[in-house]
């Protein structure tokens, strides 16, 4: 949005206005030229292109760091890349804490969803269908095909907004009006919007989702559009909501006619925004809103699931096990409740009863990494560092681009007094987070851990000349 903004919030909207400028198309610039043209990028352009602005835009964006919501966003993206055809880039989903509708999409593979817009979807396919068209910006390779400007000149038009953070005052004041009027002006073009739109809806669809919920979200932005026209939320600034573009949906919906849609869980967005309306410090009384409805519907799971779940977040692990207990009792197939309760039950020390949970869990749905890294936590917990380790590596295995499990296998294996391998999967977690330097030196150490001339060892080594090499 364009409006005065604290000083801690500056370069997130900097790094923002400048994602924007980063994935433009059809647009000119409101600079001169910094260099002459130069032939759009290649994908190995873009990938470092996307690398390098991950790494920057952590100096400057709050991320939601909770693996259900990180999980709940890379399933949908997941799903929708799935049942898109072949994958130039290794894709990655990121979620802003920041209460702005907004989404952005960076060429190479990095997409960036905020938290305002979780918490005004009304269902997960609305979501779908904003990270469908993102999805596609950087599938369909839209800043290479851009007429506008090329990477060398936005890699320039980057440093340049990023530099503002340490100047004065008034040149920061002076940066972001520049970098606000480079946001205006860097809307894609009509037709690559309409042609996200299209694919981008076709995708959803085909992945199960309902493709109605992207013409919902649509109308939902071109009405704030309608009632705020001066404050905009940022993502109708850089894709503009018209009612071409509503009509376009509407098209392409119909012409796809009946879909294989999977039922929407509501539980599991509606879980997500609890957890993002605690972290706000929201106000509002959730846990009695909730208590309401089961007073309303005793007998209905949903409500007394997500009752529970408030209240095992507000701290009432007492009430919060009742209730979990009794919306098991109701619906005992469903995987996500005993993997809630199995986390619970980990909070309270009851090992047996959270393996129970857990065993369940992954018995009704046994591809779902979020449970082995509660598992693993939950056996972590309880001494038990091999059964962590093993649950730690099917978490990975199922989710290769997540951080958190070789994270928390760099800390099993170091209480193993398995060095090498914890520095091995540290090394895996920092070169997930794009701290190449580190990745490196964590290398090394398991190097000489391991041993150069073993099979594994060799390997190492074989990686470490790749990343040096990126580095020259």
């Amino acid at each position: 949005m364009i409006r005065p903004v604290p000083a801690r919030s500056f370069g997130s909207l900097v790094c923002a206005c400048i994602l924007i400028a980063l994935s433009v198309s059809g647009c000119k610039s409101v600079f001169a030229p910094v260099l002459p043209a130069v032939t759009p990028p290649t994908e190995d352009e873009e990938t470092r292109i996307s690398r390098e602005f991950r790494r920057e835009a952590k100096k400057h964006f709050k991320f939601a760091n909770n693996p259900e919501v990180e999980r709940y966003v890379e399933r949908i993206g997941r799903r929708i890349l799935a049942a898109s055809g072949p994958l130039a880039f290794d894709y990655r989903f990121f979620v802003v804490e920041e209460n702005q509708l907004n989404a952005f999409a960076v060429p190479g593979g990095s997409v960036y969803l905020f938290t305002g817009m979780i918490e005004r979807a009304k269902t997960t396919d609305e979501l779908a269908g904003v990270l469908g068209h993102e999805i596609v910006h950087i599938k369909a390779r839209h800043m290479a095909r851009s007429s506008g400007p090329d990477a060398v000149s936005l890699l320039s038009l980057l440093s340049l907004a990023l530099a503002a953070r340490s100047g004065s005052a008034a040149q920061a004041a002076g940066m972001l009006g520049q970098a606000v009027s480079a946001t205006r002006q860097a809307a894609y073009s009509r037709q690559l919007e309409l042609e996200s739109d299209t694919l981008g809806t076709r995708y959803m669809a085909a992945a199960g989702f309902n493709p109605n919920g992207a013409i919902a979200f649509l109308k939902t932005l071109d009405q704030e559009r309608a009632l705020n026209p001066i404050d905009l939320p940022a993502y109708v600034l850089s894709h503009p909501i018209t009612q071409e573009r509503v009509a376009n949906a509407e098209l392409v919906v119909k012409a796809l006619g009946p879909t294989q849609v999977r039922p929407d869980d509501p539980i599991v967005l509606k879980k997500v925004q609890l957890i993002l309306r605690k972290h706000r410090a929201a106000q509002d009384d959730v846990v009695g809103e909730y208590q309401k409805l089961v007073q309303k519907s005793p007998q209905n799971p949903e409500p007394l699931h997500l009752l529970a779940f408030a209240q095992q977040l507000s701290g009432n692990l007492a009430a919060a096990r009742q209730n979990y207990e009794r919306a098991r009792e109701i619906r005992p197939n469903y995987a996500p409740l005993h993997r809630d309760l199995g986390q619970l039950l980990g909070q309270t020390n009851d090992f047996g009863a959270a393996r129970a949970a857990f065993d369940q869990a992954i018995a009704l749905e046994p591809n779902e990494p979020l449970t082995f890294l509660y598992l693993g936590e939950m056996l972590e917990k309880a001494g038990d560092l091999r059964g962590a380790a093993g649950a730690y590596l099917n978490a990975q295995n199922l989710a290769p681009l997540w951080d958190r499990p070789p994270q928390r296998l760099s800390l099993v294996y170091g209480k193993l007094d398995r060095l090498g391998d914890g520095y091995y999967y540290l090394a895996r977690a920092h070169l997930l987070q794009d701290e190449e330097e580190r990745a490196i030196a964590d290398l090394e150490r398991a190097l000489k851990l391991i041993g150069p001339h073993t099979p594994r060892g060799q390997a190492i080594s074989e990686e470490l000349k790749t990343l040096k090499s990126r580095k020259r």
